[in-house]
Formats: C-alpha cells, structure tokens, sequence
C-alpha cells in the first residue's frame, strides 16, 4: 500500500473532534487573546466595533469620567459555525467569545448602569445605582405617552417609600440592590454553582434556570468575563434547542437557544443571538419576549452616553 492510500484510509477511520471540543478549544483561543490585549487600540481599527463615550467632570480643577456605552452588535467577533447547522452549546460557547471580546469597563460605586430594552410597542429605560444606594429612575414610553417612576436607594438600611411618583411619608428598612456586583463569578464552574445557589425555581426545574440565566444576561451588568462564563455555564445545560429564525422583543431576527419547557402549558423561552457576531440580542418565545437595546456605565440619572 502506497503513502497516499494510507492516508486516505486513516482519515476516513478517524472520527473529526465532537462540537464541544471545538468550542472549548475557540473559547480558550478567544481568552489567551483578550488577556493580552483586551481593547484593540482605536488607531488600529477604522470602524470601532464598541463605542467609548468619554465625558469630562470638572470639580476644583480637571476630573474625567468614564461612560461606555455597549452596541449590541460588534463586529468581527463570535464563532464561524453556520446557523443552519449550529448546536445549541456552540450557539451559546460562540456568544461567550463574543462576549469576551467587549471592552471591560469596571463601574464605580457612585455611578449608574443605564438599559434600554423593548418589548413590543413598549420601551423602557432605566438608572439604577451601581452600589445600591443612590436613587435611580425607570422610564416607560407607550405610543405618546411616558410614565416616569422613582427607583430609590437603600441608606443605612432605610429606604423612601414612593406612590404614583410623589415620596410618602417615613421610610422603611431596605437591604441595598446593587445593578453591579464586583464577586460576580467569572468562569463556568463557579457561575453554575452561583446560578444552583440563587436559583428562583426548584432544583432541577429547567424553565426557572433559563429565566435566571435571562435575568443575568438582559437585565444586569456584567463584565466581559462574567457574560462569557454565564453563556459557557448555559451551555451545559441538557435539551437546548436551536431555533434558526428567532425573533426578539423588538422584531431582530436572530439564531436562537430555546430552553426545554417542563410545565403542564409549554412556554418556551428562547435566547436571540446575532447570527453573524453572536451578540445577545434579547428573549424570544412563548414565555414572552424582550430586546436589549443599550448598556452602559454612567454618571447621573438621565445620561445615556
């Protein structure tokens, strides 16, 4: 047997490696690269894929501060798998090298984490403290009108109380609800033990676990790493589904991760991704649906970046 037909035999016996090791592979590829080099440095690229908004603060002299706003749609990042034959792990493996490619911003104590998310018709904005403590506000834009509402801070365990807008009289005891939490686990091993520890639902209740999973991803502020090892966490959970043409809360069409539903009524959820970059786009499915629209680190109630 000549050199080349032995070749040939041996790659037709040989099994190609499995999706999962791929995926590890890439993500592990993706965060040697970020921990030398983080944010790629804006003369090297002509379109930033991730804008910084930076803004100045003068207070008895010169001060900066930082506001980064983060476009749901970076460019030239996520993995190469079509949509058409993805697996739901690698979907989801592929939206953790996305995420590790975002510029990290850590948020001071004295700041706000700014969303913008849709649903349908309705839009929402949102201040809430970094730490807690600070009062933040709430904005809901429905057809013509807007309806504003107070999201007050927890001071030395006292919190103001509000009723259609106006404060009531006296205070209440409070435990603070930071937007931003600095021991928030940043690898998939410690990030499913956080998500079993906080659970909402029972153990093993698989509809809970994605609602927890979309609590952390569309409604809190993490760092790049944290968002990685959420998606790399997901994606060990068993039954996920691939829905080529998903839609999110504001109409994005997307590749889709659906949760198996476990309830007496089927309510599917589904995780919207870009199918190019791979970044989160929002919730789609029976369950219902959202779109987040902006993140972003901020000074003051009502700056958007």
């Amino acid at each position: 047997m000549d050199e080349m037909r032995l070749l040939q035999r041996l790659g037709e016996e040989t099994g190609l490696p499995g999706a999962d090791r791929l995926g590890a592979a890439r993500t592990r590829l993706v965060g040697a690269m970020t921990a030398t080099e983080a944010v790629p440095a804006p003369a090297r690229r002509k379109r930033p894929a991730w804008r910084l908004v930076l803004t100045g603060v003068a207070t008895a002299g010169v001060a900066a501060s930082l506001a980064a706003v983060l476009v749901l749609a970076p460019e030239g990042v996520g993995g190469d798998t079509p949509p058409a034959r993805a697996e739901a792990g690698q979907v989801l493996r592929n939206a953790a090298a996305a995420a590790l490619r975002v510029p990290d911003v850590e948020p001071r104590p004295d700041q706000f984490v700014y969303l913008r998310k849709q649903d349908g018709p309705a839009l929402w904005e949102s201040w809430v403290s970094v730490d807690g403590t600070r009062d933040g506000l709430a904005v809901e834009y429905r057809g013509t009108g807007r309806e504003q509402y107070v999201l007050p801070g927890c001071r030395d365990g006292r919190v103001q109380m509000y009723k259609g807008g106006r404060p009531l009289p006296g205070t209440e005891r409070c435990v603070p609800a930071p937007a931003y939490d600095p021991a928030m686990p940043t690898d998939p091993v410690a990030m499913r033990a956080y998500l079993e520890k906080h659970r909402s639902g029972e153990p093993g209740d698989v509809n809970a676990a994605a609602k927890d999973v979309l609590d952390l991803a569309g409604g809190r502020y993490l760092r790049p790493r944290s968002r990685a090892a959420l998606f790399e966490a997901a994606a060990a959970t068993p039954g996920l589904e691939v829905v080529a043409d998903a839609r999110d809360g504001a109409g994005r069409t997307g590749i889709g991760v659906r949760w198996p539903s476990t309830g007496r009524v089927p309510a599917s959820m589904v995780l919207v991704f870009d199918p190019r970059t791979y970044a989160f786009l929002g919730v789609g499915g029976d369950a219902g649906t959202s779109a987040t629209l902006a993140v972003a680190v901020v000074d003051r109630v009502g700056q958007k970046g």
